[in-house]
């Protein structure tokens, strides 16, 4: 099923540099088809919102209150703030997250201990080819900080600081690297506590292994100090919104983001019960499979429980999320497998089951036998099926643009629409025109210029007879026509305006990054 694991030494090894040749070709091939990719895509409201905040926040400390709305930690925000001071174009977003992509498939490609088919087949898979390297999110940094935790795994037999260092850089990328972090600091606590159970040694002395605690545990405290949201926050409920009522449907619905994350051909409805309930047992059929696995890597199989235990309960009781976010359960399934191949065989589980029940020992034992043996068929359907949604994917972005916002923006460009005062709605939706135009917005939401949108209480919702009186208003005060920007058709009139329809461009895969231009002029006085 897997090649035996490299060092990082080994990349300094002559007889390494010998056969190196199906990485780097694999590499640059990868490179080439995602810069395709990334050239082709048209980012929405997601990717570019966090660039406007890093581009218009008017000081460092109101770019620091402003992320806080954003439901993710520091430091995908603070690349972006950097990169603000070199250019003001969105497109070093993109080639910013094309290198990091890079570096993730790089990483896995030469330290990673998979077969070379699986190689391939992992890295054109629908995340790696086309959620975290073509779509610019902090998801992307965090799996390249747990690929380089894999690679450096190692390290501990001397020292804990390179790892500490890793998990508090990795739980500041996402919420969901937040809880991998936890878990992988978690799985070395144990293998250090029971290290005489597990026949490790390590030379790290305990002042090593305080600073290594001081370093993650800052990490954590920094994270889960910029994931708290703001008092008045409307994001996902705010604060204050969690489930943990018991649902079934609910719990289904969260069982399920197991298969979703493992097989994306074939997904359930989170509409149809019936469904869910099917998948559910599916879901668990896979997890107690993976879970078989790892059966004799004790440590691997710790982690890989208490990961999933994680954000399965993150799920159930906040949010259910999309691919991207439980997504990582498919990350979390490799990482498992590229860890537990640091560890030789271990029968420490099969005895403790022993201990509690022979008969559920003799069971487990013979259900381990029955994976071990069809184990690379059933990570080959794996891999096969995600290949094909990343075809998919990829293939579908670049015939259908992603969002409408980048060839609306260009329109206006072009037909020199954008000396009018602009004001879109809704907000959110207009977000991403605002970082391709490089200019405010009005946005009547929060009646007032602005290109980043906060889900805060100052955002109220509008109607279009909102939007009328406020342009109304405008256009006497200011005296200027007004680009009318929006997400649907804007069906009000009114006897003191001119309401000009210009064009439309639907061709969207975000159903309300569809849009409608108008310009908007004031019906001259008869008198």
């Amino acid at each position: 099923m897997i090649l035996k694991q490299k060092n990082l030494s080994e990349l300094y090894d002559k007889s390494y540099h010998k056969n190196n040749v199906f990485e780097i070709v694999l590499i640059i091939i990868f490179a080439v088809i995602t810069l395709i990719g990334i050239l082709n895509h048209a980012m929405w409201r997601d990717e570019l919102n966090g660039w406007l905040i890093a581009r218009d926040s008017y000081s460092f400390i109101n770019f620091f209150d402003n992320i806080k709305y954003e439901g993710h930690p520091l430091i995908w925000y603070v690349c972006l703030w950097f990169l603000n001071q070199i250019t003001g174009n969105p497109l070093a977003m993109q080639f910013f997250h094309w290198f990091i992509a890079i570096a993730s498939v790089s990483i896995f490609v030469i330290f990673s201990p998979f077969t070379k088919t699986q190689k391939i087949l992992f890295i054109f898979g629908y995340l790696p080819l086309y959620e975290y390297s073509v779509i610019s999110r902090n998801y992307g940094i965090g799996v390249l900080s747990i690929f380089i935790f894999c690679a450096c795994f190692k390290t501990r037999h001397n020292s804990y600081l390179p790892l500490a260092l890793i998990l508090a850089i990795m739980a500041n990328t996402n919420a969901y690297c937040l809880l991998i972090s936890l878990a992988l600091g978690f799985t070395l606590t144990i293998e250090y506590i029971f290290r005489g159970y597990f026949h490790y040694q390590t030379k790290a002395n305990k002042y090593n292994i305080l600073g290594a605690s001081l370093i993650f545990f800052l990490g954590i405290f920094i994270s889960v100090f910029m994931l708290l949201p703001p008092a008045d926050s409307t994001l996902q409920g705010g604060a204050s919104q969690w489930f943990f009522q018991l649902d079934f449907n609910r719990l289904t619905q969260t069982i399920t983001r197991i298969w979703r994350s493992y097989v994306l051909v074939i997904i359930p409805s989170d509409s149809k019960p019936i469904d869910l309930f099917i998948f559910s047992f599916l879901s668990l059929g896979l997890f107690t499979f993976s879970l078989l696995i790892l059966l004799k890597k004790p440590i691997a199989l710790l982690f890989y429980i208490a990961v999933n235990l994680e954000i399965l309960a993150f799920t159930y009781a906040k949010f259910l999320g999309s691919q991207r976010h439980y997504g990582h359960l498919y990350i979390i399934l490799i990482a498992a497998l590229w860890l537990a191949h640091y560890y030789d065989n271990s029968p420490i589980i099969i005895k403790f089951i022993d201990r509690i029940n022979h008969r559920l020992s003799k069971i487990t034992l013979n259900g381990y036998n029955f994976v071990y043996h069809n184990k690379k068929s059933l990570l080959l359907m794996i891999l096969w099926l995600q290949l094909i949604a990343g075809i998919v994917a990829f293939s579908r972005d670049l015939i259908t643009p992603y969002s409408s916002s980048q060839v609306t923006a260009n329109f206006i460009k072009d037909n020199e629409l954008s000396n009018h005062l602009i004001m879109g709605s809704e907000d959110f939706t207009i977000a991403p025109i605002s970082g391709y135009l490089n200019q405010k917005i009005y946005y009547p939401e929060s009646q007032k210029l602005g290109s980043y949108v906060l889900f805060n209480n100052e955002r109220k919702i509008v109607n279009d007879g909102d939007i009328m009186k406020q342009m109304i208003n405008i256009i006497a005060e200011e005296n200027q026509d007004i680009l009318l920007i929006m997400n649907r058709e804007f069906m009000e009139r009114s006897p003191n305006l001119d309401i000009e329809f210009i064009e439309k461009f639907t061709k969207s895969f975000i159903y309300n990054e569809k849009y409608y231009l108008y310009l908007v002029k004031s019906v001259p006085s008869l008198s």
